[in-house]
């Protein structure tokens, strides 16, 4: 079993300050005489260059002994219980366990070497009623987040582009429209596919710097929601919430109870144009899609209105299809049907008639032989 001895602070202090003064006295007793240079421009003797390199080591000696007799003294001065503390981080330094320290703590270094591990300090009017040994300690996970149940990253895409949910501000276009590309090709797309939608006939040697930063922000921006393997990017489905993705769910419904209320919600999703005020080339034919989707949304609800006894807002879904397409004959058919539901006998003829001028204004054509059967059978039923 060992033994730890303790000296006391203020004689250590004392030894140090009385063996500094020992050598500051050798010093001045084996002091050298001071070489006499009559020029700098005169070269140097052999003796003479040997006295100065002894004057210099000397000088050095005596302001060693100066520096430690400095340290002693402030030691010697410094009242007990006194704690130093750096002055860079203004915290206490950390003693050095020697040959005169106490016994070795094992349990305070495991605690000290966990790099997720934060110590709480407990308020001084709280510690007299708490055991000395007791510590408050919390784990905190290497990437906690800032709220308890972090936001879904969303898309939407029906509409203006917006995205909501992430972590990091987009300040790049060219960002945006990377996102947006991979909302709406599910299976992702590779680098060069990339570049040249975005930047299409393009030198390449400009445009990769340029789809590197917008990779580097998509990644800092979506989190976890961004997926990467080799050269191919791809937008984890179920990571992020898509409305073009929730569109598909809804309008897969088949079952005849859950229709009616599934297509209503889908319908509810649009907030105008697809990727409205967003010039990209490549999403030309995806916003056509979107567009024709839309129109057979509209008809599909405009029909479930009308079965469900609601030929009012079976008209308001028509007419809304045929704003948005004038030459959509579905639209047309379904707003006939709403209007002889509703006994507008003089509407629906007057409706037919709009749309036998705008068929031939257009494109000199007349209504599909669908339109003008379906037309002839609700003059004879009302």
């Amino acid at each position: 079993m060992s033994r730890h001895f303790r000296i006391h602070p203020r004689i250590g202090s004392a030894s140090a300050a009385a063996v500094a003064l020992a050598a500051l006295a050798i010093l001045w007793l084996a002091r050298p005489a001071w070489p006499h240079v009559s020029s700098l421009t005169t070269p140097l003797q052999t003796n003479t260059a040997e006295r100065i390199v002894l004057c210099v080591a000397w000088l050095l000696g005596v302001c060693l002994a100066l520096a430690s007799l400095l340290r002693a003294v402030r030691a010697a001065r410094r009242p007990p219980g006194h704690t130093r503390t750096s002055w860079l981080t203004g915290l206490p330094r950390t003693a050095v366990v020697g040959r005169g320290s106490p016994p070795h703590d094992r349990t305070r270094e495991s605690r000290s070497r966990s790099p997720y591990v934060l110590t709480i300090p407990v308020p001084l009017t709280n510690r007299q009623s708490l055991p000395q040994s007791a510590t408050l300690e919390t784990q905190v996970p290497p990437t906690m987040p800032a709220e308890d149940s972090p936001r879904p990253v969303t898309i939407s895409l029906l509409g203006p582009l917006t995205i909501g949910g992430h972590s990091g501000r987009i300040r790049r276009a060219a960002t945006r429209e990377l996102i947006a590309y991979l909302a709406l090709h599910p299976h992702g797309a590779s680098r060069d596919e990339l570049i040249e939608a975005i930047w299409p006939a393009e030198d390449p040697r400009r445009t990769r710097p340029r789809f590197w930063q917008s990779v580097t922000e998509a990644r800092r921006a979506l989190g976890d929601a961004w997926r990467h393997h080799g050269e191919r990017y791809q937008l984890d489905r179920a990571k992020v919430r898509i409305d073009v993705d929730e569109l598909e769910r809804l309008l897969a419904v088949s079952d005849p109870d859950g229709e009616p209320a599934a297509l209503e919600a889908a319908a509810a999703l649009w907030r105008g144009e697809p990727l409205a005020g967003a010039d990209y080339l490549w999403a030309d034919g995806e916003v056509r899609r979107l567009h024709a989707t839309f129109l057979d949304l509209l008809v599909r609800v405009g029909h479930a209105r009308l079965a469900n006894g609601d030929p009012r807002g079976a008209l308001a879904a028509a007419e809304q299809a045929i704003a948005l397409d004038d030459l959509h004959e579905p639209s047309w058919r379904l707003a006939l049907q709403a209007e002889h539901a509703l006994g507008l006998r003089t509407s629906l003829t007057q409706r037919y008639e709009q749309l036998t001028d705008t068929l031939d204004e257009q494109l000199g054509l007349q209504p599909s032989h669908e339109t003008r059967m379906m037309y002839r059978q609700l003059l004879q039923q009302t």
